[in-house]
């Protein structure tokens, strides 16, 4: 009887030894499964939503975008497009100070300008080419646009900048007329290389924030993405631009945030366009709103900005506060 006992304790013990061993194999193989669902999970996310998505190159189909950080204190918005055959288009250019910065990489790629695209005549975008043709810079550029409307506007709604367009108007004037396009108008299409260009709208002439608000919007097509340069348009031109468009008409991959990425277009525009990278042409103290009293110490509205593209779930942002950034 002993012996029946010893044997049914023996045969318990081997019982319970095994259900362990089962229960720690199904433990096993539960996290492995647990494990490869989240990569999976994380991989799909990423490639949707996270900075991956441009990890490997090749999103822009042998383009590349390089947006330009700043060179001094200012906020600018300074952008060069190479395309896949090495043209080159310029947006803007960023302030006097930022001239030098944007030269170099222009001749690092060829010094040879294909469209110079202008958004509006503040000084903090035209400055640097203004700077750059009035000192007979060294470098080709074949044909510029822009959309000037009478000094005597400018004189009226910010007298204060009227006499900087005037100078920015002089040194176009620098330029053969043949290579000066200053009306272009809704619906105006040009090429470079592969590139499609589509100029979304004619300057609007508000009385409210009045150079800001008659910026020309950009859709640039590469490799079928769709990149749109908003400069520095305010909440009246925003609102305008989406009821002269269908939504359809204003798909967006990459879109450059409106002034700045503070006090420009409305939350209902970027729901609109809903892009899936953003470009900030913005500085350190405006990303942070720091007025020098530290984060969130300023009145300007970046954070506000920043926080509807969270709740659009757009992960992925490219701002010169970290440097010239550049996607491919």
């Amino acid at each position: 009887m002993q012996s029946l006992g010893r044997n049914n304790r023996s045969g318990g013990i081997m019982q319970n030894r095994k259900k362990r061993i089962q229960i720690w194999v199904l433990l096993m193989i539960l996290c492995a499964l647990n494990v490869w669902n989240i990569q999976a999970y994380a991989s799909a996310d990423s490639r949707t939503y996270g900075p991956s998505i441009l990890a490997n190159g090749g999103y822009l189909g042998g383009a590349r975008l390089t947006l330009l950080a700043n060179q001094s204190s200012s906020q600018m918005l300074s952008a060069v497009l190479e395309t896949k055959n090495g043209s080159l288009i310029v947006i803007d250019g960023g302030t006097k100070e930022d001239a030098d910065h944007l030269s170099s990489v222009i001749k690092s790629k060829g010094g040879h300008v294909s469209a110079w695209l202008l958004t509006h005549p503040h000084s903090d975008h035209v400055g640097a080419l203004t700077e750059l043709l009035n000192r007979g810079e060294d470098m080709v550029i074949d044909q510029v646009y822009y959309g000037l409307t009478g000094i005597e506007w400018y004189q009226e709604y910010e007298p204060y900048r009227a006499d900087m367009v005037a100078e920015f108007a002089g040194a176009l004037g620098r330029l053969p007329a043949e290579k000066l396009h200053g009306q272009v108008k809704r619906g105006d299409e040009l090429m470079v290389d592969d590139v499609k260009i589509r100029i979304l709208n004619s300057p609007y002439l508000f009385d409210y924030n009045a150079i800001n608000n008659s910026s020309i919007a950009y859709q640039l097509i590469v490799d079928g993405k769709y990149l749109v340069f908003l400069g520095d348009m305010g909440i009246e031109a925003g609102t305008r631009l989406l009821s002269d468009y269908s939504h359809e008409k204003l798909e967006c991959d990459i879109l450059q945030m409106a002034h700045h990425g503070q006090n420009g277009v409305s939350e209902s525009f970027y729901r609109t366009l809903n892009p899936k990278i953003c470009l900030w042409p913005t500085p350190e103290w405006l990303w942070n709103n720091d007025n020098g009293g530290g984060y969130n110490s300023g009145p300007w509205q970046t954070l506000q900005t920043r926080s509807w593209m969270d709740n659009m779930n757009v992960a992925t942002h490219y701002c010169i506060k970290d440097g010239d950034q550049i996607i491919e």
